[in-house]
């Protein structure tokens, strides 16, 4: 097991997540709402990435899935944000309406493509870059590669990259292989398998320092059942170890939530987001 296979762990709904269709997102606007929604195509180089762009207004908001997640995953927050600022989402090679790419991405490279798409698209930074489990991930990343591009970074429960060997010490043999084995069926899900083949490994994001020195917020779902007990209390105990370790990192638990927290408490990223904001433009 290396440490990519820990980030599917938390995505057990991820086929609902995907399920939900670009209508939905745009159906969650309110009536007559000014916004403009657009569902746009941009050419990669030999196979076609689909993105949601809305809204105007700065700092431009960029949204960045967990695994096997694409733009039905933000439908409870991009509509409220694009009230006040330019957002961005889109689906990750593979997923959702976007093409497979030639070959699989590790972290460095998917960043990549976020920035090369982002500029395709005329989204102009800086950005607040707002990252989902492994696109938590993905977002870190970003912002080490692309720092003048970056005003700031809320992390959704993010991933990360010492989860496996975190949880391992703190399993039994038995847990373990019991672990090992749902996760063996766990991947047998296709949709599954297209990010895992785009994830290398979590190790770009370790390398992925220092950060540039913006406001970071991560919430970190903080509601614990039985079922997933050991996986939720390494999560949260490398979340508070994260940001005390990274400057200018604030911590927030939603203790109302599990891993998909802008399904469950939409409200809270959006609250996360729209002080970033408000910082940011001070």
């Amino acid at each position: 097991m290396n440490s990519r296979t820990l980030l599917l762990l938390a995505t057990v709904s991820l086929a609902t997540v995907m399920a939900r269709s670009n209508a939905e997102i745009r159906g969650s606007e309110a009536p007559n709402s000014p916004v403009t929604v657009e569902d746009k195509y941009f050419d990669m180089g030999g196979y076609r990435l689909h993105a949601v762009m809305a809204g105007k207004g700065k700092p431009s908001v960029v949204f960045e899935a967990g695994m096997g997640d694409g733009t039905g995953s933000w439908e409870k927050v991009q509509p409220e944000i694009s009230k006040m600022a330019q957002t961005f989402s889109y689906d990750r090679p593979g997923l959702g309406k976007s093409d497979r790419a030639p070959a699989p991405h590790d972290l460095n490279q998917s960043a990549d493509e976020l920035h090369a798409l982002l500029q395709k698209s005329g989204i102009p930074a800086p950005y607040i870059l707002v990252g989902h489990s492994m696109g938590g991930l993905i977002v870190r990343v970003f912002a080490y590669r692309y720092p003048s591009e970056t005003a700031g970074m809320v992390l959704v429960d993010p991933s990360d990259e010492g989860t496996d060997a975190r949880l391992h010490s703190k399993m039994t043999p038995e847990q373990w292989d019991s672990y090992r084995a749902w996760m063996k069926k766990h991947l047998e899900n296709p949709i599954m398998r297209l990010d895992m083949e785009a994830m290398t490994s979590g190790q770009e994001a370790a390398a992925a320092v220092p950060l540039p020195s913006v406001p970071k917020i991560l919430l970190s779902a903080s509601q614990i059942e039985e079922s997933s007990k050991v996986f939720r209390e390494v999560a949260i105990e490398l979340h508070k170890e994260w940001v005390q370790k990274t400057p200018n990192a604030e911590l927030v638990p939603v203790p109302t939530s599990e891993h998909y927290i802008q399904i469950v408490a939409p409200e809270t990223v959006i609250s996360a987001i729209k002080r970033l904001a408000t910082e940011i433009g001070r």
